[in-house]
């Protein structure tokens, strides 16, 4: 009796360790949510993000990073002021060129795009929805 006894609370052991193992699909593993997530700084986003657009505009000279940083921060600052992006790129005097190098405008809007989604991602919606209606997005 005494080996039964034994044998049943081995087995309800080996039971209740085995029940609490390994499932792949036990929400035990953590989850990643916003507070948790990875998020670059604004720059470095921006930054990578060029990187990744392959701009030809730049093919023979390039803007700083001092004055690749400078473009998104005056964008913003027009687009929270209520500007579009049309006048960004025109009268607003925010069109991404320099003394020796320059910008294609479809190449221009993209970096309006993608300078809005680095640094004012609230704006970057209405950035895309607006070029979408002139066509150029």
């Amino acid at each position: 009796m005494r080996r039964t006894t034994i044998a049943a609370l081995a087995a309800a052991a080996l039971l209740t360790l085995t029940a609490c193992g390994g499932d792949s699909g036990s929400k035990a593993e953590p989850q990643t949510s916003k507070s948790t997530a990875y998020k670059l700084r604004p720059e470095d986003q921006w930054v990578q993000s060029i990187n990744s657009a392959g701009i030809t505009s730049w093919a023979d000279k390039s803007p700083s990073r001092e004055e690749l940083t400078a473009m998104p921060e005056g964008w913003c600052a027009a687009l929270k002021a209520g500007h579009s992006v049309e006048w960004l790129l025109g009268e607003g005097d925010l069109y991404p060129i320099g003394e020796d190098w320059g910008t294609e405008k479809g190449e221009a809007q993209e970096l309006v795009v993608l300078g809005s989604a680095a640094y004012c991602p609230k704006f970057e919606k209405r950035v895309k929805a607006e070029l979408r209606e002139s066509g150029a997005y």
